[in-house]
């Protein structure tokens, strides 16, 4: 039986960093069914990037280092990016783009075979293959 992954998004993280009550629920939950939690090296800038936005960018800073160290963090490769350019543009030419980095993490998914846990079903849900886990799909 192979062993379910979920990639851990952005809007999910800063919940977990923010002690919210739905993400918090939403990753134990992961972890109770034995989940490989992960996050994408796009992800972890996000969390960084708005770190040092932040009023206190060294405790942000810390905590966002923190949540990452207990995850698996996955790159983005030339072969997700080859799937995030195809990705990219069918969504482009079908008049439903998403954001370039939802892009990036869809891609990563879809070429390592994990699922994305977020609550952006609205731009995950156009990707094609991609397996999307939010509260209401647990």
């Amino acid at each position: 039986m192979e062993t379910s992954k979920a990639i851990i998004d952005t809007d999910i993280l800063i919940g977990v960093l923010r002690s919210k009550k739905e993400a918090v629920a939403l990753v134990s939950e992961l972890e109770m069914k034995k989940f490989l939690l992960a996050t994408t090296s796009v992800n972890a800038f996000e969390l960084f990037y708005g770190a040092h936005k932040s009023n206190q960018p060294e405790r942000g800073l810390q905590s966002a280092k923190k949540l990452l160290n207990r995850l698996v963090l996955l790159p983005f490769t030339p072969k997700s990016a080859q799937k995030a350019g195809h990705i990219y543009a069918e969504l482009e030419r079908a008049g439903t783009p998403i954001g370039l980095r939802d892009s990036f993490v869809a891609a990563i998914a879809l070429t390592r075979g994990f699922a994305v846990a977020t609550r952006n079903i609205q731009h995950f849900s156009k990707v094609t293959d991609l397996r999307i886990i939010s509260t209401e799909t647990l």
